[in-house]
């Protein structure tokens, strides 16, 4: 029997997470002593938030039973350790390579996202461009903001999406700073830095 702690979508996320091959509503309201009428209202939910999908139908001895499994973004739901690995590899990187190359790389790395999306970038002014990568920042996570201060343009970002990382790896600043140069097609400067103990982080747009 799950535990009964959590919500109930919780418990059935955590139920399907331990079935691979899927479970049927009627396993599902066993195995959590609910009935099949609150499964099922509650993976209307569910669905709604692509969180579970309609699995195989399987057809056994009684009545066919339709099974549900988690999708990706259900998979993903659940809390996934990715930092511990990231810092072991760059710290690897840095080891093997020293931090100048290191800086290099993440320079390159940023440029080379950059350039994938400059398709997307190509046809817009250069305000249209500032106005688009503050909407790509923000669906990133770096809750960026546009500045007008003096006559300058300023790109600023309160949230570091991978300030623990920073803190140990302060190259990865140079992805930042190549990733938005890149989309721009314009010089940009870093004048505060989080990692700094600055406030938040800011990129100052030096038209050419």
């Amino acid at each position: 029997m799950i535990t009964k702690t959590g919500s109930r979508q919780e418990q059935i996320l955590t139920l399907l997470l331990n079935s691979a091959e899927g479970a049927s509503i009627d396993e599902m309201a066993t195995e959590m002593e609910i009935s099949r009428t609150a499964v099922k209202q509650h993976l209307v939910g569910l669905e709604k938030q692509q969180l579970v999908q309609e699995a195989a139908l399987n057809i056994t001895g009684g009545r066919p039973a339709r099974s549900y499994t988690l999708t990706e973004q259900g998979i993903n739901r659940f809390p996934k350790q990715y930092a511990w690995f990231c810092n072991l590899l760059l710290s690897e990187l840095s080891a093997e390579l020293g931090a100048e190359a290191l800086e290099k790389m993440m320079w390159n790395m940023g440029v080379k996202l950059g350039r994938s999306l400059l398709p997307q970038f190509s046809h817009k002014t250069p305000q249209q461009k500032t106005l688009a990568l503050i909407d790509l920042m923000q669906s990133l996570g770096y809750h960026a903001e546009l500045l007008q201060q003096d006559g300058q343009t300023t790109i600023k970002a309160v949230n570091c999406v991978y300030h623990d990382l920073a803190q140990e790896h302060p190259q990865l600043c140079q992805f930042d700073q190549a990733f938005i140069s890149t989309l721009l097609e314009q010089p940009i400067q870093q004048t505060a830095c989080m990692v700094k103990k600055d406030c938040d982080c800011r990129f100052r747009i030096n038209p050419q």
